[in-house]
């Protein structure tokens, strides 16, 4: 089967086109956003698609046609009209102070008008701004189209900097002031970001501005739907599986579980991420690659100002006032791990309109766990670890990785287990070093009558994990039978195995360990 080419360098439109690359078809959810309103604004992660959806949009209201044959917008769009287009794009900003940023920023507005035939570029953010847009009206005799690309993205960048983000705040509220006034100059303004500020002018003023990040009909407006995949991107997916002597619904396992389980509504529609799918379909082999394209900044510095335990993300239950509010500085890290793409909607409870939040699919479970190893145990090395997991995965013994894993604490520093010790920390650190290495693992599993610490889901078993600190073994594998934890999974089809392990002060590691297998006529 011929490959397609994949556009795994570019997020422009018309490269994607006249390159003849692979392009999941949006138009038909573009039309109908242009269509019901004139001023939206959509947070989406970063690496989501944002950018092409920008780069489409600019075409669309430029009135290239041609563009769009074969596609679903050439069917719904009859009139096709020429609206000049103004696009500032604020994603590649990587700059760290006021000045640079405002460099970057004048730089930006003065191609606009020297093409507009501006000739005075003095004034402030605001009045350049306006004077821009009302030239472009006059000059193409049509309302102008405003598209403003990752508005946030200086922000997030100062997000441990209170100062360097008002300085940033009060300078794109500057820029983006003329909005409101010209509305009768504008046709369509368009705005993305990966989060919202409260004291941004931008969703004050602009009252009738629509947030259609939550909108179920706008769910798979970035991203990959599974229906996507299955139709659009069919082809790649059986080329992957022939490369890797799957079949298509091995493959479609695969795919499923490293990148898809993103939901943007209560409706819970299935996206994919986009920036991993189109890669692995390209490169045909799985990796983290939307994680590991760079370790985001804001994530790292927030890692470093709190004390992160991996599981309490896991499963987190909140109104949506609490995940879809504005991230300033950040007290809540919620917000700011929701708004950013870590954790994701997995239900909803309608009687009650609360949410449960967690990690959406493996790829980022796996991939925050090795960012906290990285900047949390900083001189932990657990790659030896890591391969007698590859190696349990498929022998199934048991002793042999208590060894490893003994082995892996010996290896902490006394100064930390010594500042930190008790069974909160040995749960922590063992939870987040299997599921750095894509284990099947959930912390803190509820059941009948109580939480099971650890449930481990191996290919041939299920472990069900007590852990204890200078208690015993036997302690733990009681707790583990009177609140019948592992009767849960009797019905997985595969074999159970109820672990107890307790850890010990005085040797920092494992003390002692206990495994029993559980009937099902227990």
């Amino acid at each position: 089967m011929e490959r397609r080419r994949y556009p795994v360098d570019t997020q422009t439109f018309s490269k994607i086109v006249e390159g003849n690359y692979v392009y999941v078809d949006k138009t038909a959810l573009i039309y109908k956003m242009v269509k019901d309103f004139n001023y939206v604004f959509l947070s989406r992660p970063r690496r989501f698609g944002k950018s092409l959806l920008c780069s489409t949009l600019k075409e669309y209201f430029e009135g290239n046609k041609e563009m769009f044959n074969g596609l679903q917008m050439a069917e719904l769009e009859k009139d096709w009209v020429k609206y000049p287009v103004i696009h500032l794009d604020f994603s590649d900003d990587k700059s760290n102070n006021i000045k640079d940023i405002r460099t970057t920023i004048s730089e930006s507005l003065s191609e606009y008008e020297t093409a507009l035939g501006i000739e005075n570029k003095i004034g402030g953010f605001n009045s350049r701004f306006s004077k821009i847009i009302k030239t472009a009206n006059q000059k193409y005799g049509q309302k102008v189209v405003v598209i403003l690309d990752e508005y946030d993205a200086t922000m997030l960048n100062a997000i441990d900097d209170d100062k360097l983000q008002n300085q940033i705040r009060t300078m794109m509220t500057n820029l983006f002031s003329p909005l409101k006034k010209l509305d009768s100059y504008l046709r369509f303004v368009f705005i993305t970001g990966i989060t919202k500020f409260s004291q941004m002018s931008i969703f004050s003023a602009l009252n009738n501005l629509q947030d259609i990040s939550l909108m179920p009909e706008f769910d798979a407006i970035c991203g990959i739907s599974k229906d996507e995949l299955f139709t659009q991107l069919k082809d790649g997916l059986q080329n992957f599986a022939a490369k890797n002597d799957m079949t298509v619904e091995e493959a479609t396992e695969q795919f499923t579980k490293k990148y898809d389980g993103y939901h943007f509504s209560v409706e819970k529609q299935d996206i994919f991420n986009p920036f991993s799918v189109i890669r692995a379909l390209n490169d045909r082999t799985l990796n983290d690659y939307w994680f590991g394209s760079a370790t985001p900044t804001a994530l790292i510095k927030l890692i470093r100002k709190f004390d992160i335990e991996m599981f309490d993300y896991e499963s987190v239950e909140c109104e949506s006032s609490r995940f879809n509010q504005p991230v300033e500085s950040v007290t809540d890290l919620v917000p700011f791990l929701f708004q950013t793409g870590y954790l994701t909607i997995k239900d909803y409870n309608k009687d009650y309109n609360t949410y449960i939040l967690g990690y959406p699919n493996e790829e980022v479970k796996s991939s925050m766990a090795n960012v906290l190893y990285k900047y949390t145990y900083k001189t932990q090395k657990n790659i030896p670890l890591k391969k007698a997991f590859i190696d349990f995965s498929k022998d199934d013994d048991l002793d042999k990785f208590i060894e490893h894993l003994k082995v892996f604490f010996y290896g902490f520093p006394f100064s930390m287990d010594n500042e930190k010790a008790n069974e909160l920390h040995y749960h922590s650190i063992l939870y987040t070093a299997l599921a750095s290495f894509g284990a099947d693992i959930t912390a803190n599993q509820e059941t009948a009558l109580g939480k099971a610490d650890l449930v481990l889901k191996m290919p041939k078993t299920i472990y069900v994990i007590e852990l204890k600190y200078n208690r015993s073994a036997n302690a733990a594998m009681r707790q583990i039978e009177q609140r019948e934890y592992a009767k849960a999974h009797l019905d997985s089809g595969k074999r159970i195995v109820k672990l107890a392990i307790n850890f010990s002060s005085k040797e920092r590691n494992i003390e002692s360990y206990e495994a029993k297998e559980e009937f099902i006529n227990n």
